[in-house]
């Protein structure tokens, strides 16, 4: 019998930015070392705009978790 996926635990934000930081870090200095290339430095680019537009979704929707007003619980008469 198979049993159903386990939701994977949500990053917090502060690690979220965090990594997003190191990462677009690596991919500075991997543009530095190929400035020039008419290959490499195109893709790169590529590269690093995808990461952010991705980033940048997975950075809203987990802020937006984040800022949401959790449901009040009605107690009832008396």
């Amino acid at each position: 019998m198979q049993l159903p996926p386990q939701p994977t635990p949500r990053e917090t934000t502060e690690a979220m930015v965090r990594n997003i930081g190191l990462e677009l870090a690596e991919v500075q200095q991997a543009m530095v070392r190929c400035r020039g290339d008419a290959v490499a430095e195109p893709r790169l680019a590529g590269t690093w705009m995808a990461h952010l537009l991705i980033s940048s979704n997975e950075l809203l929707i987990n802020l937006l978790i984040d800022t949401a007003r959790r449901p009040q619980r009605i107690s009832g008469p008396g």
